[in-house]
This record gives C-alpha cells, structure tokens and sequence, in this order.
C-alpha cells in the first residue's frame, strides 16, 4: 500500500539571511505618513534627486557616511516645489545607501516634517540596495558614477 504525502516547498516566511554590508531594517519617523500624504507622497512614488547638494555639479561624486541634504529634480519638483529632503548616508565599498527622515518645504522655512524614503539607484532598482559604488583612494569614501539617484518613498525602510 503506498501512501500520499504533501510535499510543499520551502516556507515562503523564511527570508535569506541580510546581507552584513546593508543597513539594519528601520522604523519610520513617527508622522512621516501623515505628513507625506499631506504633502501628496503615497509609498512606491519615486523622487529623482541630486544625493547630496554639496555635490550639485555633473559627473562622479564621493559619499562618506554623513547627513546630507537632496535636491528634488525637474520631475519631482512638480510634487515639491523648493522642497530638500534630509537624510543620512550609508557607505560600504560597493555600495552607496540613503536613508531620508525629513523634508524642508518653503513653507516650513528652517524646518522640518517628518518623511519616510530610502536611495535607489536609477539604473539597478533592486530592493533598496542603493547607488552602485566604488571604493575610494579616501578612506572611509566611496565614488559613484554620477551624482543622481532617486529616492522611493517607503513604509519601512527595507
């Protein structure tokens, strides 16, 4: 007599381990939805940005792990017009990744509403893995082959 067994495949549940080299998963800051969907940003929606305004010129730029300030591009300025949005930079030697907490809006003046939204590359958009990078002769820098990215605006970042 021969018996049916149900065969299932791996438990959908159980994730691949993290990668050392990325971020730790995080929170949102508490009233970045609400502020966001105020400022008309629903999650998924994607900003093309300068990364980093200190870095507002064409060609490679050098990230460090530091808090920077980007500039929202023609695209997104439609969505928000004068806004800079806050965050903080992730450096590893292969990548580059962003974390976004805040926007100044016009309005808002020297501050700031709580916002939710991580880096991606605009040529590889794979998972919140960031802007593809090099390592640097600098350490503790990496260069990148442009100055632009895009930020996606999240839940949670990944």
């Amino acid at each position: 007599m021969f018996a049916l067994a149900c065969q299932h495949g791996p438990d959908a549940a159980a994730k691949a381990p993290r990668p050392t080299w990325m971020p730790p998963e995080g929170s949102c800051p508490r009233g970045a939805q609400l502020q966001m969907e105020r400022l008309g940003l629903k999650v998924g929606d994607r900003i093309p940005v300068i990364v980093d305004s200190i870095q507002d010129h064409p060609g490679p730029a050098r990230y460090n792990y530091s808090f920077v300030i980007a500039l929202p591009q023609a695209e997104g300025e439609a969505k928000l017009p004068g806004a800079r949005i806050g965050g903080r930079l992730y450096v590893t030697k292969h990548r580059v990744f962003g974390r976004y907490d805040r926007i100044f809006t016009p309005e808002s003046g020297a501050t700031s509403v709580p916002f939710c939204g991580v880096l991606l590359d605009s040529r590889w958009d794979r998972d919140g893995e960031g802007l593809i990078a090099y390592p640097s002769p600098m350490k503790g820098f990496s260069v990148v082959q442009d100055n632009t990215g895009v930020i996606q605006v999240v839940d949670r970042y990944p």
